[in-house]
């Protein structure tokens, strides 16, 4: 599909827009470090304050930011990211970059680090363009604690059922997506009972983490009303399969050799941000189609990056990140392997032919295949020896980030889980 791009407002058509529409509240929305969709809700009668950015929050209060300290930091909306939710209550969003007090770009801010990020890759591959796919579970809506796994669906890939509200939920999360001006290529049943995809077309970087972002605040609002619970939790069963992010990236014709150099080059530390939480490690399995080595094939479902043959341009398809990551990190850190593969000339080696769970030990020692880490705390030591996904992260967003999956991972260290129960309590 063609790559689409939304028209851009201005101020004043988005001050117009407000006032036709009878917006009431308009949420002034950002990401923090972890991805987690933060946002401040004011009247309409203080949008143009909040469009010449006169909007301020605590910044000591988000993670990753200026934690521990009190700063009154700017929202800056973006207009062309203006949007009406689609139900009742008369509320609109914007999506923002967040400024110093001096109006000075937040070197933390999650969506300044892709802008920057995408800027640098632009001069690699002029014609850049991404298209993702989210996969998500819909779960039975239940009063526990934690939420519930419970679902009647009992489809696979592309079925099709009538009566089972996931296909409702899924058709009202695309309608009220195009609704908002973010732009759906195509939507289908997943492998697994309950499990969803909704892929986008090819458009920049920016625009495509702002679309998933939206998406995962939209699918969970809208699954409520159909007695169902979103989740993008990358492997929320043990026994289905987990919840994939696919990055396909557009690329030229000469550039794409070294594409795909960059990212199994620099694949190992790309997982720490790809595949930021605990969970994520156990979707990265031998099972389900998740990439688990760093190569690359036309045609093998479960290899990191596949390159379909003979499309044009080229399309390079990285499919180990999850839906649960910081879609501007992400996005950030695959740029920055992009560029630098380019920048270097990074050969990828001889596609796979066959599937990636055949290959031995001695298949991957004599081919150079290397293995992506196989929890958080060893995907953070990679990251901390790159230099290239370091420095498309910045050093601000790096530490911040880093310190906060690694006391993520000693809580999860520290934790009893029901398993160990299981496995020792009555046997010692």
């Amino acid at each position: 599909m063609h790559s689409q791009t939304k028209a851009t407002l201005s101020k004043r058509e988005v001050l117009r827009l407000s006032k036709e529409r009878d917006v009431r509240f308009v949420r002034l929305s950002f990401a923090d470090v972890l991805g987690v969709a933060k946002n401040v809700s004011v009247p309409v009668t203080e949008l143009e304050a909040a469009l010449d950015g006169k909007v301020t929050f605590d910044g000591g209060s988000i993670d990753g930011f200026v934690r521990g300290e009190e700063l009154d930091m700017i929202l800056q909306p973006d207009a062309s990211t203006f949007a009406i939710y689609p139900w009742p209550g008369g509320e609109a969003r914007m999506l923002c970059d967040i400024a110093m007090p001096d109006g000075s770009p937040f070197e933390g801010c999650p969506r300044t680090t892709l802008k920057r990020a995408a800027d640098a890759c632009s001069r690699a591959i002029p014609e850049l363009a991404v298209g993702i796919e989210a996969e998500f579970y819909l779960f039975e809506a239940r009063e526990t604690e934690y939420g519930s796994t419970r679902t009647s669906d009992v489809g696979s890939y592309f079925d099709f059922s009538a009566n089972d509200r996931g296909e409702e939920a899924r058709s009202a999360i695309v309608s009220a997506l195009h609704t908002m001006g973010v732009f759906v290529a195509s939507a289908h049943h997943e492998h697994g009972p309950g499990q969803h995809e909704i892929d986008f077309p090819h458009t920049g970087l920016l625009e495509a983490a702002d679309a998933l972002l939206t998406l995962r605040t939209i699918a969970k609002h809208l699954a409520a009303g159909y007695g169902l619970e979103a989740t993008f939790m990358p492997k929320p069963l043990e026994d289905r399969a987990g919840n994939g992010l696919h990055a396909n990236f557009r690329v030229g014709e000469d550039e794409k050799l070294y594409a795909i150099g960059g990212l199994l080059r620099h694949a190992p530390a790309l997982t720490a941000v790809c595949n930021s939480t605990v969970n994520s490690y156990k979707r990265l399995v031998a099972a389900w189609d998740a990439p688990i080595y760093t190569v690359w094939s036309e045609r093998s479902a479960n290899a990191l990056v596949r390159v379909p043959p003979h499309e044009q341009p080229p399309q390079v398809e990285m499919r180990s990140p999850d839906p649960a990551c910081n879609p501007y990190l992400a996005l950030a850190v695959l740029a920055g392997a992009l560029t630098d593969g380019i920048e270097q000339r990074t050969l990828p080696g001889d596609p796979l032919v066959g599937s990636t769970y055949e290959l031995t030990e001695r298949d991957r020692r004599e081919r150079g295949i290397g293995t992506l880490p196989k929890s958080l705390r060893q995907a953070i030591v990679e990251l901390d020896g790159d230099p290239v996904v370091r420095a498309a992260l910045g050093d601000h967003v790096y530490h911040a980030f880093r310190d906060a999956k690694l006391a993520e991972y000693e809580r999860y260290r520290r934790a009893v889980h029901p398993w160990e129960h299981r496995a020792y309590l009555r046997l010692y």
